[in-house]
């Protein structure tokens, strides 16, 4: 029966398109079972992940570097003052009211 079986296997081995179709089967088997198929999945899905960290990163840098360049403008430096802090320029009239 072994003998047999050996025989019939080298049958089947004796076309080489018949071999390829073993060998691929063999070995993506070989690397579902040992994890490798798993891991390239989690390292395309943490790319994935990790470019868009980068382009919004990229997007909050150029809004920061906009904010940090209107921060240096005397003028909205003053306007900011005014706006947050109630102040008054140096020729504005100001009233006040006396409360009743």
């Amino acid at each position: 029966m072994l003998n047999h079986a050996g025989h019939s296997l080298r049958r089947y081995l004796h076309k080489p398109s018949r071999v390829f179709v073993l060998c691929f089967v063999l070995a993506s088997l070989s690397m579902l079972f040992d994890g490798i198929l798993w891991r390239l999945y989690g390292l395309h899905r943490d790319q994935s992940r990790l470019t868009m960290e980068l382009a919004s990163s990229r997007t909050e840098i150029g809004s920061l570097h906009t904010q940090l360049n209107q921060a240096r403008d005397p003028a909205f430096i003053e306007r900011q003052a005014r706006d947050r802090l109630d102040l008054a320029g140096e020729n504005d009239l100001v009233f006040i009211f006396p409360e009743e």
